[in-house]
């Protein structure tokens, strides 16, 4: 057992001087890498949502009613419209007509913070959730650099500008 714990205390104390390492040699790396961890963090830690509620009540046995012992009485899902946000895609090429990256401008009403907004990118499509709001999930037209994408939301027009370079 104290093999496992210190070989578990290696590895945590090497991945920590990785951090290190990569907070002194690339900040920004770092900084995103960090900012993921906390997204993805938040998400696995979200209180769970209710889906479905049902009234019910147990039957009186000695009666000698058939069926089972807890009767569905009313359940209610809740229904929540989501919606396709209105969007633009284009294309950006160079003066040679080379496509250089694809840029993404989406509509978000009612939307007031970034925060608010699920992003996520992969080479060959793209997914932006809104809690109950909106959803939009895009097959790319060319593949792109996860990488190098990034993404701005102008809070006035409550619009999300998604850049990404192509591969």
């Amino acid at each position: 057992m104290e093999t496992s714990s210190k070989g578990l205390l290696t590895q945590v104390t090497q991945f920590w001087n990785l951090l290190d390492d990569l907070a002194e040699s690339n900040p920004e790396s770092y900084e995103k890498f960090i900012q993921q961890q906390l997204k993805e963090g938040k998400h696995l830690c979200a209180a769970p949502e209710p889906q479905l509620c049902i009234q019910t009540r147990i039957l009186d046995q000695v009666s000698g009613k058939a069926g089972s012992l807890i009767e569905e009485i009313s359940s209610t899902e809740i229904q929540v419209e989501i919606k396709r946000p209105d969007y633009e895609l284009k294309i950006v090429e160079d003066q040679n007509a080379k496509p250089l990256k694809i840029e993404l401008k989406v509509e978000l009403p009612g939307v007031k913070s970034v925060s608010a907004c699920d992003l996520g990118v992969s080479e060959d499509d793209l997914l932006i959730e809104v809690s109950e709001k909106y959803r939009l999930h895009l097959n790319l037209p060319e593949s792109v650099n996860t990488e190098m994408t990034t993404a701005k939301f102008i809070k006035e027009k409550a619009t999300l500008i998604v850049t990404m370079p192509l591969v």
